[in-house]
């Protein structure tokens, strides 16, 4: 019988609101790279254990092809863990990783991270906020 208890209180677990919400991501993005520069300024769905294209940019559109991703790592009641990564294509053809940082926020709760590299040349300034949606 206890393992009947058990049993039930996990499953009111994950039918918690917590549990069983949609989040939103909010992302300003800036990036500069062998001096060109780039914004971006989105919202997306996050789902857990799932990456999840924030932006990308296509052959022809830029001088360079860049490419982020967001992952939803945790959530809990005060906090929300979240790992992206922020890569750009080299001349060369090879992919480069600008930033990868993992990010911890609670929901409605900006949260910002910044990065520079090579005297400034090469920098990523993120701005993220989690909502239920």
């Amino acid at each position: 019988m206890n393992d009947l208890g058990r049993g039930v209180v996990l499953f009111s677990a994950l039918l918690s609101p917590l549990a069983m919400a949609d989040w939103l991501l909010n992302v300003n993005l800036e990036l500069s790279s062998a001096g060109y520069r780039q914004s971006v300024a989105t919202s997306i769905q996050l789902l857990p254990g799932e990456e999840t294209v924030i932006f990308g940019t296509t052959e022809g559109e830029q001088r360079r092809k860049f490419f982020g991703s967001a992952e939803l790592l945790e959530v809990s009641a005060e906090e929300v863990k979240i790992k992206f990564k922020i890569q750009e294509q080299l001349d060369d053809g090879a992919w480069r990783i600008l930033a990868a940082p993992v990010i911890s926020t609670g929901l409605d709760t900006p949260a910002s991270f910044e990065s520079s590299q090579d005297d400034e040349l090469n920098s990523v300034k993120l701005q993220v906020a989690v909502m239920s949606a």
